[in-house]
């Protein structure tokens, strides 16, 4: 069986078997999936990691390169891909062992770093979220050079077409701008998206999705960004909407955005844990998605298998003329009941989260049963393996290494 690499973003520190965000979920999918089917899988990480999947651990460092750089009295933002160079240093042999690459990126710095370090390799990077402008114009420099360089065979991947399309956005917004450089569009700097990127070994049960509490779930830091506060007006009987999550001082300061989530909000829970809040979640009505700006989200998967109802904010992409939202999308695609309302339309928020908690026992099983048919651990690996074998062979042109250095 061919030996695959799984590489975490390296940014953070698994602590047992928490999982701390998406891209460390993500990557630790990825591993799980291809050691469950056989393949001969090492995983990449930094901290401690207790999983009984068969793969082999590489573990590059106790912390991941943002808490090293804070406990070394440093800048993480300044530093973290040093951190990360050092950290893949270590395993240069193992990568370079690999039939196939699979590289969760946090930053860019991860494609300059793997794409030094080794040759002649199939490499998936994967990239998890398109951030603004000025993260475009740098990742479209490192793709460019990348490319130039020739010196692996490489799949540049997101985790979502609207990814693609936000990045496309703000190319256009950059050329209407008259802006003297342009960022590649997404449709250039991605070789594709990821259609299968979640999967579960979860065993759902027909009484786990009967059970069912009067509330619908929204989920999140209590900030600003979360958009708690685009549900304060909601009022049902029949419903009570929770708003799940924990203070973050770095991001409300003094806490005034959460003073004023206490006196508006229909109900509050703030500070359970993992299994706490995932009972709850997984007997709510429905799951309310207000952030529309996501380039994958694994909510939305997690309780719609219990038969959760999601409910998805959009707004327009302003240059493309086109609503769109990751969650939506995937949703669309595995034929999943689902609610979307505009974004800056408090009524069609309101309404939408009433139809949701009006679907039907049988709509829930359905919800259920079309997550967990479409989203497979077979095609989950299926897809990146043929996407990996997908990519051409190289040029045989040697391209100086110092061509590819940013």
């Amino acid at each position: 069986m061919k030996k695959v690499v799984v590489i975490d973003n390296l940014t953070e520190t698994f602590q047992g078997s928490i999982v701390r965000s998406g891209l460390q979920k993500s990557s630790k999918l990825d591993a799980r999936a291809f050691a469950k089917l056989g393949y001969d899988t090492h995983y990449i990480y930094c901290g401690k990691l207790e999983d009984d999947y068969g793969y082999t651990h590489h573990v590059v460092d106790e912390l991941g390169s943002k808490e090293r750089a804070v406990v070394e009295g440093k800048n993480p933002s300044r530093v973290s891909r040093y951190y990360i160079k050092g950290y893949l240093t270590k395993v240069q042999d193992v990568i370079q062992s690999a039939d196939y690459v699979i590289a969760h990126c946090h930053s860019v710095s991860m494609i300059t770093n793997i794409n030094q370090l080794v040759k002649n390799k199939r490499i998936m990077f994967v990239i998890h979220d398109v951030i603004d402008l000025m993260w475009c114009y740098g990742t479209s420099d490192v793709i460019r050079r990348m490319r130039k360089s020739d010196r692996n065979m490489v799949y540049i991947a997101t985790n979502s077409n609207y990814s693609i399309q936000r990045m496309t956005d703000i190319h256009e917004r950059a050329v209407k701008a008259g802006y003297k450089d342009i960022p590649l569009k997404g449709e250039d700097a991605f070789d594709g998206f990821i259609e299968h990127f979640v999967w579960t070994d979860e065993k759902i049960t027909d009484e786990d999705i009967r059970k069912l509490d009067t509330r619908s779930a929204i989920i999140g830091r209590y900030e600003t960004s979360k958009f708690h506060h685009k549900v304060y007006g909601y009022s049902n009987p029949s419903n009570t909407i929770v708003h799940y999550g924990i203070q973050d001082p770095r991001r409300d300061k003094n806490g005034k955005y959460f003073a004023k989530l206490q006196v508006h909000a229909n109900a509050y829970a703030e500070n359970l844990s993992d299994e706490e809040l995932f009972e709850q979640i997984k007997s709510s009505q429905s799951i309310i998605l207000p952030c529309f700006h996501e380039g994958f989200g694994y909510t939305a998967f997690e309780a719609g298998i219990y038969g959760v109802c999601p409910v998805v904010f959009q707004r327009e992409l302003e240059h493309l003329g086109i609503w769109a939202h990751a969650t939506s999308e995937y949703l669309t695609r595995a034929n999943v009941k689902h609610f979307v309302a505009d974004f800056n339309d408090a009524d069609d928020i309101y309404k939408a989260i009433d139809d949701s908690v009006a679907i039907t026992i049988e709509d829930r099983f359905e919800i259920s049963r079309n997550l967990l048919n479409y989203f497979t651990v077979e095609k989950y690996v299926d897809e990146r393996i043929e996407k990996l074998d997908s990519i051409p062979e190289r040029m045989t042109t040697e391209t100086d290494l110092e061509d590819f250095f940013v």
